[in-house]
């Protein structure tokens, strides 16, 4: 297969990626918000899942979370089978479980912050915020895994600070409880990155995602069970439907990267915006203001500016270990 081609596929993967994220989040508060109950039942009647009650049941997040990981899991079953009992075995059993608690942390978090959408915090906003997790991973391989820092990280960082303070805008409109949860899956997020490079030295990326959604799974089960209500028969598909996402995410966010470098990835992240931007238009009536759309193309930027200098600077050391 040609290097173009490749790259086609690759790019047309992380973008379905990225659409299935849209597609998540965009679910999760049509689930969990008391006030889309009436929406959500609209929904139900057109697709023939409605009970003949006019009022749905609120999901909370713990419980989406816990289907979330359960039916992602339920979707690798077969995979798991064909490995076996000694296809399974790990020696990085504690690293799996850092980015588990990390995994479930950032989902839970990412979820909560849905349940403040409105008029101050947007779906856009929510995915515009999510656009500084690589440069929170840079800032977390440095003083996590002592790696050299350089002059163009720490400007990178204060760009996508400046982004965020942007997009937030502290002091002009109230601070949205939805901002600090989803600055805080950013940053579980991040630190997954560290781990999950860490893993990738000796294990597979199957592997990598079925210990992951298991043990999401296992630590979602307590709260999970504990806020349980009935889902409904259109919440059941519903919920089938973002772990059957969640799993195909595992899948081919693994296949796009290692067929091209993450670099030629990044851009990419902007389709997300125009996704959750059409998605908030439709489901909620709401559109980007130009205060996310600003401060959303100055994380990217500022996140391509620090992925393409770590590029040449990776190259130019492969260079000068050549020549030793």
């Amino acid at each position: 297969m040609s290097h173009s081609r490749e790259t086609t596929i690759a790019i047309l993967m992380f973008t379905g990626v990225l659409l299935g994220n849209v597609a998540i989040f965009s679910i999760v508060p049509f689930l969990s918000s008391a006030a889309l109950v009436d929406l959500r039942a609209s929904f139900a009647g057109a697709l023939g899942l409605g009970d003949g009650v006019s009022y749905v049941a609120p999901l909370h997040a713990f419980q989406i979370m816990l289907c979330y990981g359960a039916v992602a899991t339920a979707c690798m079953i077969p995979w798991a089978l064909g490995q076996g009992i000694s296809g399974l075995k790990t020696s990085r059993i504690k690293a799996y479980s850092l980015r588990g608690v990390l995994e479930y942390g950032g989902f839970t978090l990412s979820f909560f912050s849905l349940g403040y959408l409105g008029d101050v915090f947007t779906l856009p906003m929510h995915t515009a915020l999510n656009f500084i997790t690589p440069i929170f991973a840079t800032i977390a391989t440095i003083l996590i895994l002592k790696e050299k820092s350089y002059a163009h990280t720490w400007i990178a960082l204060i760009c996508g600070v400046l982004g965020v303070l942007v997009i937030t805008r502290p002091g002009m409109i109230a601070l949205s409880p939805g901002v600090l949860y989803v600055l805080g899956a950013a940053l579980c997020f991040s630190l997954c990155g560290v781990v999950i490079k860490q893993l990738t030295s000796t294990e597979s990326s199957q592997h990598i995602a079925f210990y992951m959604l298991a043990m999401t799974t296992v630590l979602a089960l307590p709260l999970g069970i504990s806020y349980w209500v009935n889902p409904g028969l259109d919440g059941w598909f519903w919920l089938i439907v973002i772990g059957v996402i969640a799993y195909l995410q595992q899948v081919y966010v693994a296949k796009a990267i290692s067929k091209v470098p993450f670099m030629v990835l990044i851009p990419i992240n902007f389709v997300s915006l125009v996704f959750s931007t059409l998605a908030s238009y439709l489901i909620y009536g709401k559109l980007i203001d130009r205060w996310t759309f600003i401060g959303a193309v100055i994380i990217l930027v500022s996140t391509l500016y620090n992925a393409q200098r770590n590029r040449k600077l990776a190259a130019r050391e492969a260079m000068i270990a050549q020549t030793v």
